[in-house]
């Protein structure tokens, strides 16, 4: 059990270590261009919301691969 938790553990590193590369590259943010619009709203807003709403999902996998059988008693 100990191994599959070290394993998943890792994935979500892993994971989270590629969408900050993503974050910062120009599929993200690109250079000198302030469209296309979604909705009156930047690409780049869009996308911003985006990669935030997948760091709390992962953050949300890596509490529930963390969480502890034992209760307080």
């Amino acid at each position: 059990m100990k191994t599959k938790r070290t394993r998943l553990l890792r994935i979500l590193d892993v994971l989270a270590m590629l969408l900050v590369i993503a974050t910062f590259s120009p599929m993200v943010i690109p250079q000198n261009e302030s469209g296309p619009y979604v909705l009156g709203i930047p690409y780049t807003m869009w996308m911003g919301f985006l990669v935030s709403v997948l760091f709390v999902v992962l953050a949300y996998l890596v509490s529930m691969v963390n969480k502890e059988d034992r209760h307080a008693d």
